[in-house]
């Protein structure tokens, strides 16, 4: 790479902190490219103002936290014109960044940062919900709460774990859902527990999906809903057929699209990249196709 100006913008609290420890290495890895500025963020907002008030002024943006603060500088990115947008390095430090793994983007921080000068442009596409932006996940219903309620000390302490430990203390709180769910190509009416709608290999680390019938820069996003288990039986099978990612279940609803109306007569609490995404009986979302340049292994 040719000598460049770098923003570097950072979590100092993602995961366990450990970005702390690193830093020096990781500032002096990307000088190696060019000219960098460092920003930590301190509180919420912060990452989305400075991808969109600095971007202009460099020629590529690196952050560094977890999937709330690529969800930010996502954030940040979709209020520039696409012709402005600039590159953006990710590296992850959260406690699960689904998003690195369906990019193929080393969880090790390390690698990650040694990577960065050998990587490839790869235009992913973005999710836009009711006016708001996210990365790989908007999800309705059973367990959406988990990843905004668990504690961070708890997810630092546990990891992933803590995730596991969340959504078991939750099973109880499982409601079925009436839900209509409005593409171009098809209406689906029917109750559900749980509803995704993604751009993603993975989510929450735990559930997969078929990497043959996902692609990032297509312009569709996958929607998998969980239809209401009827008994304890139903529920066991339901969750193995999720297990093995079995889309054609008869338990689950799988759609692709690029434009998804979900409708309720009660509110829907919704997460978005496991940030808590409000509560609406109607959620508009589209897909914005190649919309952000991220730097691929």
């Amino acid at each position: 790479m040719n000598h460049k100006k770098l923003l570097f913008v950072y979590n100092p609290v993602s995961g366990k902190g450990l970005i702390r420890s690193k830093l020096p290495y990781i500032i002096e890895k990307l000088s190696e490219l060019g000219t960098v500025t460092v920003i930590p963020t301190k509180g919420k907002g912060d990452a989305t103002r400075s991808a969109a008030e600095l971007m202009a002024d460099f020629d590529m943006v690196v952050c560094s936290g977890g999937d709330g603060t690529l969800n930010e500088i996502t954030t940040g990115y979709m209020s520039v014109p696409k012709e402005d947008r600039k590159p953006c390095a990710y590296i992850p430090a959260g406690t699960v960044n689904d998003f690195a793994t369906s990019l193929g983007i080393s969880k090790n921080i390390i690698k990650c940062v040694d990577g960065i000068a050998h990587s490839r442009v790869f235009p992913y596409d973005i999710g836009e919900f009711n006016e708001r932006y996210f990365n790989y996940v908007a999800g309705f219903g059973a367990f959406t709460e988990v990843s905004y309620s668990t504690p961070q000390n708890f997810k630092n302490l546990f990891g992933k774990a803590a995730y596991i430990m969340e959504g078991v203390r939750q099973i109880p709180k499982i409601k079925s859902l009436h839900v209509r769910i409005t593409t171009p190509e098809k209406v689906v009416e029917d109750d559900f527990v749980y509803g995704m709608i993604c751009n993603t290999f993975s989510v929450g680390g735990l559930l997969k999906i078929d990497e043959d019938s996902v692609e990032l820069d297509d312009g569709k996003f996958e929607a998998i809903m969980i239809k209401t288990p009827t008994n304890a039986v139903d529920f066991q099978e339901t969750v193995n057929d999720l297990i093995l990612s079995k889309t054609d279940s008869r338990r689950l609803v799988y759609l692709r699209s690029n434009d998804f109306i979900i409708e309720s007569k009660s509110s829907l609490p919704w997460t978005l990249d496991g940030e808590f995404g409000g509560k609406t009986k109607k959620a508009h979302i589209i897909n914005h196709e190649r919309a952000i340049d991220f730097l691929k292994p």
